[in-house]
């Protein structure tokens, strides 16, 4: 591939970046993805978590709709050329944190493009996961959540099949830019995409910008006896996936941008999901009954 003429260079083989080349691949581009693999990809440990309502108001971008059913169309694209599925829709059941977001509830119910993303509230004894709920909440739908890592495995071997992929690292100092084009890694391109996610704020052309990395671990873990039938958002978030396990996060840390697994985040983890889960029906849940088998970063 060095000395090869594309019309796209990529920096980052995440979601956005393989997206993107699948995209203009398909619109007729010739494109090259660079990507090292590093392991402290955000994607590669993140949830993929579908939720159109954001945040402690439930704000809903005027696009929204637009963005679901865009999304909707590509991932069933790629279900049909993969022969998986990758997005998994599934109800959310937000918890209300405090009175003040029952509030925004209701004012959110009154507008008619969100009725159709939300139900009505339920109170503390009507939560249909047996999960603490003391300002009770309320399931919103058009929600679900993406398999990244198979998404992105399967990917990166259509890039390699189709010689699109080059697995190697570039130095920012490697990259000559001109009038007329890029070069970087041996190639020429009219134009080079960054998709590096956190590492962005190394990057000369664009670490002025006020980026504020964000790392945390996240768990996938088994709980006896329990298989919610809900994504769960409250102070952590609960998701249960296709082989019984639930994924439980996440961790936030701002200052130890490092791509440690701290023993403190496991704990940290496991004490919230204690915190949620209704003890009325059994004795208080210890330590040894999860089993971790991942943790993760995410930035």
């Amino acid at each position: 591939m060095p000395g090869t003429q594309v019309d796209t260079l990529i920096l980052g083989q995440g979601l956005a970046g393989s997206l993107l080349a699948w995209e203009l691949i398909h619109a007729g581009q010739r494109v090259c993805v660079i990507d090292d693999a590093h392991r402290s990809s955000s994607t590669k440990v993140a949830a993929g978590l579908i939720n159109p309502l954001a945040g402690m108001r439930f704000n809903r971008r005027p696009q929204a709709e637009d963005w679901l059913c865009a999304g909707e169309r590509c991932y069933a694209t790629l279900a049909e050329r993969f022969n998986r599925r990758f997005l998994h829709p599934l109800p959310m059941l937000r918890l209300f944190r405090s009175a003040q977001q029952r509030r925004f509830h209701a004012r959110r119910l009154e507008d008619p493009a969100s009725t159709g993303l939300l139900s009505d509230a339920f109170g503390p004894a009507d939560c249909p996961e047996p999960v603490r709920a003391p300002e009770g909440g309320i399931v919103q739908k058009r929600t679900g959540y993406i398999d990244l890592p198979a998404l992105l495995a399967a990917l990166r071997q259509w890039l390699h099949e189709s010689g699109s992929l080059l697995e190697t690292g570039l130095r920012y100092d490697g990259i000559e830019t001109g009038t007329t084009g890029v070069n970087a890694a041996g190639l020429r391109a009219q134009r080079l995409v960054f998709c590096e996610g956190a590492r962005l704020r190394f990057n000369p052309w664009f670490r002025q910008l006020p980026l504020a990395p964000d790392k945390g671990e996240i768990l996938n873990l088994r709980v006896a006896g329990w298989q919610p039938r809900y994504i769960i958002n409250g102070a952590h978030w609960v998701v249960p996936l296709q082989n019984g396990e639930v994924r439980l996060g996440a961790t936030h840390e701002h200052r130890l941008l490092d791509s440690g697994t701290p023993e403190v985040g496991r704990r940290t983890l496991i004490a919230g999901l204690n915190a949620l889960l209704d003890r009325h029906q059994s004795e208080p849940l210890s330590n040894d009954r999860y089993v971790a088998i991942l943790t993760g970063r995410k930035s």
